[in-house]
């Protein structure tokens, strides 16, 4: 299935994933700097995914059902990689996560493709396989962005650029290129 997210600047900190042919399939409420939680609910308002940030670190927990069923959190030194720890078994991000094109693999098979698309507006694709479960890997690639952002963030503070990402400003920080939403909310 594909799924887009559009950028767009919005006050109320929410934002809608649509499905391929522009229909709404996900409402994403909620604010990482203030309630350290996102939620994301389907077309019927029924809560299917959560992303809640761990006090003091980039890790973020995603429950569904009420149930935790992952945590998702940065590898290495420059930002090339993720990995989900998930009652799904061992889930791996890896590309160009400031450019927003990247791979999410599960046990060496692909499950989910993010990429950038530039026409009309900035629009950001994700490519999810037969079989998975979609909400989950949406709230996945949710997290990736809220920590790429934290981190990026962080690199700031030193000194670093600052590429944005779809939350943006909801983890209290500015603008700038990149990211799904370029530093901004939707």
């Amino acid at each position: 299935m594909r799924y887009q997210i559009h950028s767009k600047w919005s006050f109320t900190e929410h934002f809608a994933i649509v499905d391929d042919s522009g229909t709404p399939a996900y409402d994403v409420r909620g604010n990482l700097s203030l309630t350290q939680r996102l939620t994301m609910r389907d077309t019927l308002g029924q809560e299917v995914a959560e992303i809640k940030k761990h006090m003091m670190t980039t890790r973020h927990d995603i429950s569904m059902g009420g149930q935790k069923v992952a945590e998702v959190h940065h590898e290495g030194f420059f930002g090339e990689h993720y990995e989900i720890d998930s009652q799904f078994g061992r889930i791996s991000a890896k590309g160009n996560f400031a450019g927003w094109n990247y791979n999410i693999h599960q046990q060496g098979q692909p499950v989910a493709m993010v990429s950038r698309q530039l026409a009309f507006g900035e629009k950001f694709l994700v490519e999810t396989a037969d079989n998975v479960n979609d909400p989950f890997i949406l709230a996945v690639v949710l997290a990736i962005d809220a920590i790429h952002k934290e981190r990026e963030q962080d690199h700031d503070q030193g000194g670093f650029g600052n590429q944005g990402g779809i939350i943006g400003d909801m983890l209290g920080g500015g603008g700038g290129g990149g990211g799904i939403f370029g530093g901004n909310f939707p």
